[in-house]
Parts: structure tokens; C-alpha cells; sequence
């Protein structure tokens, strides 16, 4: 089965969207309840995998993100357990930590330890009824309040470049995030191996990847761009999106921030990301945090293995810049990546359910000086 879901968004045939949303990831802590689970965690579209305790940790570092941890009541019999559930759940910190067992058979001891370690529901595995409602229940909870990312670039590796490190704690943390690319960047190399390294990184970052194909050295920041941008954005509803700096020496990415500015006047956060060939008017006031997940932007960045001549993608200049950026945050962080703030207002991730319209009216014409003539 595979590790998306459908591709579920409607897009002008411009667009094409090569990944749909990660389905989300069932972690599953011993075998014992396995084959009870399996079918209601499938028709629910989860991703399962089980694991030992022993490998829980190594099998989770490599996931970036996962909704649930589903526990036996023998993991939590000792401290280990309780320190493991605690390790897994600062991994994905919106994860829901699922004891299996049904509560009458659990004893006292068994639950008050089971609190100590984080867990939040208790299912009996072999009730159908009762696993799909706790899943259920909180996927759409989890959905609800999570941000929607949108991160925009003119080119392949341009958005992983600038902040594939915010996404990866975005999806650390249960964000939805989507990558759009406006070009095959036929100029820098063979676009059949370009758009399969976008693929694959957009597979580890754990987004949505959509794919224009403007030409490479030649998009610009008119009509057609703008309403290429504005169906991704309709149909996303974003709640963040990170693009290209305007103080850049690119005219592409030029391009790519004037069409995007233009075309999410309603997206409430807009973050301008670095590239590298970003001018020395580059003016960030925003710094993200990536201590947690500079190791994984450094595996994602690999993956581009046709610009891998371009020194900026060496590892060391990757971990040199974002230990620069950290020192605008420290000592909290060791190593952070810098954004232009060109939007950022207060909103809840919620989706509206009547969304405002140009045509309707945001607030009621009030009379300032209620009919009286104002004394001259």
C-alpha cells in the first residue's frame, strides 16, 4: 500500500501533483494485538508499523512523524518504559500514546503508570467499534489544529534549500505541509532525474508535492503565475506559506515572490526563505529552530544528487549557516534558519466553513459622527 494517500486536491492541469498527503503512521509496540488492529487501522488509511521496544527509537527517528504509538501493558512495567514513552512522544509531539488492553483486565498500578508515561487513551484492541472511534476521533482533532504549510520555489531544491528544515518541524509537530514547485529546472539539469529528486525528497520531508512547468530562467510574475499560485492556494487553504526573498539576485525567484504575494492576499503568515542567491539586502527577523531535525535537512538536501557540483549543498555549508542563523536564538539553539517576515497575523488553523468573499462585507458601515454635521 502506499504512503500517500489520493491525490486529493483539484488543480489546473498546469499543476500536476506528483505526491498526495502522508498518510498517517500507526506505530505499533509489539505484535500481540497486531492482527485485531490491523483491519480498522487500514480502512481507516493508517500506515502501520510494529516494532519492538528495543528498536523503537531507531525505527521512530527515521518516521519524522507519527500520529499514534500503540503500547502493551508490559511496556510501561518499568522505568525504561515509562522513559521510552516519553522519548517517542518528544519525536512527534502531537502524538497520541494508545494503551491496548481492555480496562477491566488492567490493574491500578498498570493505569497510574501509564499516566506517569503520557498516555492519553486506553482501547481494548478487539473492540472494532470503540479503535475507530479513538482514531477517528483523533485524526479529525488533530487535523483541525493543525497548521496547513505551503512552501513555494521556482525551482527543484530551491524550497529544501531555504527551509526544508521548517517543514521537517512541521511535520515533526503534525502540520500538513505542501511543497509547490514552478518549473522542472530544465536549465540545471536532466528533468527526468529533477522532478524524481523532488519526489523523493517531498517523500522524506512527509508533503504534498505539486509541480509547474514554467521556464526554467524565464518565469515571470504575471497573470498566468499568479492564477497558477492562486488555485494551489484556493484549494489548500494555507495558513503559512514560505517563498522566495524578493532581495534576491534570481529573476525567477523574483518572480515567484511578487506572483505569490499577489496571489495569498488572505494567507494570514508569509515567511521569505534564503537562497543562495539571496542579496546582501536579505534582512531576516524570523529564526526557526532546527536543532531537532538538521540532520534530516541535511539527508533531504543529499538526495539531490544532480547538483551535488553546488557547494552550497555540502553538508558542511548547510550546518555552517544554520549555526550563523542560531545566533540570533542563543543559547536556546545551536543551529536555526532565517525568514523575512512579510505576514503575520493572529488566526486560528481552523478551516472557515463560509469563507470570505471579495463581495462580502467584513464589518458593518458604522456613521462616525452618528448624522450630526461635524462644527467647523
Amino acid at each position: 500500500m502506499n504512503d500517500s494517500t489520493a491525490l486529493d486536491l483539484a488543480l489546473p492541469d498546469t499543476i500536476e501533483q506528483r505526491l498526495g498527503a502522508p498518510r498517517p503512521i500507526v506505530l505499533v509496540l509489539g505484535s500481540t494485538y497486531e492482527e485485531a488492529t490491523a483491519p480498522t487501522l487500514d480502512r481507516l488509511g493508517c500506515r502501520r508499523i510494529t516494532t519492538t521496544t528495543a528498536n523503537a527509537m531507531d525505527v521512530a527517528s527515521g518516521l519524522g512523524n507519527f500520529s499514534f504509538v500503540f503500547i502493551e501493558p508490559d511496556t510501561i512495567g518499568d522505568e525504561d518504559g515509562v522513559y521510552l514513552i516519553r522519548d517517542l512522544h518528544a519525536l512527534s509531539p502531537n502524538a497520541k500514546i494508545v494503551l491496548t488492553g481492555a480496562a477491566s483486565s488492567l490493574d491500578s498500578k498498570v493505569l497510574v503508570e501509564a499516566m506517569r508515561a503520557g498516555v492519553s487513551d486506553v482501547v481494548d484492541p478487539t473492540d472494532a467499534i470503540a479503535l475507530s472511534t479513538t482514531v477517528d476521533n483523533s485524526l479529525v482533532a488533530a487535523d483541525a489544529r493543525a497548521e496547513r504549510v505551503l512552501a513555494i520555489g521556482a525551482h527543484p531544491d530551491d524550497v529544501e534549500i531555504g527551509c526544508a528544515g521548517a517543514l521537517l518541524d512541521h511535520r515533526r509537530r503534525g502540520d500538513s505541509v505542501s511543497v509547490l514547485t514552478m518549473s522542472h529546472g530544465q536549465v540545471g539539469g536532466d528533468v527526468s532525474q529533477r522532478v524524481q529528486e523532488s519526489t523523493a525528497t517531498a517523500q522524506t520531508i512527509g508533503a504534498r508535492l505539486m509541480l509547474a512547468n514554467l521556464p526554467d530562467t524565464r518565469i515571470d510574475s504575471g497573470v498566468d503565475t499568479i492564477q497558477m499560485i492562486e488555485c494551489v492556494v484556493q484549494a489548500f487553504d494555507p495558513t503559512i506559506i514560505y517563498v522566495h526573498s524578493k532581495n534576491d539576485n534570481h529573476q525567477d525567484h523574483r518572480a515567484v515572490h511578487i506572483a505569490t504575494i499577489s496571489a495569498s492576499r488572505r494567507v494570514p503568515q508569509i515567511f521569505a526563505y534564503q537562497s543562495p542567491s539571496a542579496t546582501n539586502d536579505f534582512a531576516p527577523t524570523k529564526f526557526v529552530a532546527i536543532d531537532e531535525v538538521v540532520v534530516r535537512k541535511v539527508e533531504v538536501l543529499s538526495l539531490f544528487d544532480s547538483q551535488r557540483e553546488r557547494s552550497y549543498l555540502e553538508p558542511e555549508m548547510v550546518i555552517a549557516g544554520a549555526r550563523y542563523w542560531a545566533r540570533n536564538l542563543a543559547p536556546r539553539a545551536r543551529y536555526a534558519e532565517p525568514f523575512e517576515v512579510i505576514r503575520s497575523m493572529s488566526a486560528p488553523p481552523t478551516r472557515s466553513a463560509k469563507p470570505v468573499t471579495a463581495a462580502a462585507p467584513l464589518a458593518p458601515v458604522m456613521p462616525i459622527n452618528d448624522g450630526q454635521k461635524v462644527p467647523t
